[in-house]
């Protein structure tokens, strides 16, 4: 299998054991952030509808408050 690195090609079947160790290891890395940032853009859009949700919920009028003048 071929792969990048800083824009070079390199087979990964000449890699020593070690080698090969340390692309497998990159190949998680690089699959398990994919999944984090499909997961971050999953929660900003529980995120907003559940804000929106609340809105909904709030009182009609809002509640103020008076503060004393200096």
């Amino acid at each position: 299998m071929n792969f990048k690195i800083d824009s070079k090609d390199y087979d990964s079947e000449k890699l020593s054991d070690k080698g090969k160790l340390y692309l497998g290891k990159l190949q998680n890395l690089k699959s398990k952030l994919q999944q984090i940032n499909l997961e971050i853009i999953d929660i900003n859009i529980l995120q907003k509808n559940y804000s929106e949700l609340l809105k909904k919920e709030l009182p009609k009028e809002e509640v103020k408050t008076k503060f004393p003048k200096p």
